[in-house]
């Protein structure tokens, strides 16, 4: 078969789903909301990309805000207008608030995208084991769901960034987990004398490594790398339930059973019949959710818990100009320390919902045919 006549096959077969990224485009470019949310978010990853030439860092750590070093004005805590040297003024201490909010950018799109990624990842594997095999499977890893989700979130991130502050490894530990772990599962779904027998000789190894070789590592995180760990494990529980009910919805269907049928392994059915057709609703809440976990974050950092001092994050920032913010006399005279990040925040959030409702009207089934 020559190039042309496969190029031609690859095209017809193609075709349906060229058509329907056409249809989903249309769909986008007549929602001016989406349209307006996409030009906020490339405007703030334009910002991102250019940090370093809009504010070009002084030091090794390009995310230390930099301080005036005038001795005059260091010895105050009295923030500076703006000047010719500090366009947007600086924040108490004397540092930058330009420098501050154009880094912080930065900052906001580390925390937002990579919490919510972490926490959609482990939400899919939960969320999906749990809806397709059920029974045992079902019931433990939803309770334990439901465990997280008991606690109020804002509360239980405060508690596990105080317990993250010092952490303990013991790898032989968490491998022991991981042999009972399997060997459970392997009973509990499919067993394998082969894969058992592994199972086996992998939870000798690591009993006998936890009682005579006991491997660990530890250390201490930074206030900023404990808030996206916390925030992470509060997040997760919230797309296990969504996707598992879609799951739910989804594997019963023709297609699915037909696959079965055929041979297909659970790998094959899951990745491409049952996630294709179950991922959108959970795509469209993790947009919505990457807004929120900075204003999660940003709250946390303006109760002291997060971002040191030095630090670009907008949060930080805000908290920084508390003291104006209770004070009459200061509060209009030093309004740029807090409406400037304060408007920062409000915009990437805002972006990023009005993205994330886009994208529910052109991926919802329910709304996009309307």
């Amino acid at each position: 078969m020559s190039f042309r006549e496969r190029w031609s096959e690859f095209k017809i077969g193609m075709g349906p789903r060229i058509a329907e990224w056409q249809f989903m485009m249309r769909r986008f470019r007549k929602n001016y909301l989406a349209v307006t949310g996409l030009a906020i978010i490339l405007f703030f990853v334009v910002v991102a990309f250019m940090a370093p030439v809009l504010a070009p860092p002084s030091g090794s750590n390009p995310f230390l805000i930099p301080q005036d070093i005038n001795l005059a004005t260091l010895a105050s805590t009295i923030p500076t207008p703006p000047t010719s040297k500090h366009i947007w003024g600086t924040i108490s201490e004397q540092y930058d608030l330009y420098y501050a909010c154009i880094w912080g950018t930065i900052t906001a799109f580390r925390i937002g995208v990579l919490v919510v990624a972490v926490s959609l990842v482990v939400g899919l594997l939960v969320g999906v084991v749990a809806a397709y095999y059920g029974g045992v499977a079902d019931e433990v890893l939803m309770r334990f769901t439901d465990i997280i989700m008991a606690f109020p979130g804002l509360i239980l991130a405060m508690a596990l960034y105080d317990a993250l502050s010092s952490f303990s490894l013991n790898i032989s530990l968490v491998v022991l987990a991981i042999s009972v772990a399997f060997i459970f599962a392997l009973l509990a779904f499919k067993p394998d004398r082969r894969l058992l027998t592994a199972g086996m000789l992998v939870l000798i190894f690591s009993m006998l490594s936890t009682l005579y070789f006991p491997l660990s590592f530890g250390g201490t995180l930074d206030g900023l790398t404990r808030v996206m760990i916390s925030i992470a494990i509060v997040g997760w529980p919230a797309y296990a339930r969504i996707i598992r009910g879609e799951v739910l919805r989804v594997k019963n269907e023709d297609y699915v059973e037909a696959s079965k049928a055929s041979g297909s392994s659970d790998f094959r059915v899951i990745t491409k019949h049952i996630l294709p057709n179950s991922i959108y609703p959970v795509l469209i809440v993790a947009t919505l959710d990457i807004g929120s976990v900075v204003l999660t974050a940003a709250a946390l950092s303006f109760i002291g818990l997060g971002a040191p001092i030095s630090y670009a994050d907008w949060g930080q920032v805000i908290s920084r100009a508390r003291d104006w913010l209770t004070n009459a006399n200061y509060v209009v005279r030093f309004d740029y320390t807090y409406l400037i990040p304060g408007m920062f925040i409000s915009f990437f959030v805002v972006g990023w919902n009005l993205l994330g409702d886009g994208l529910r009207d052109i991926l919802d089934p329910m709304l996009r045919r309307r």
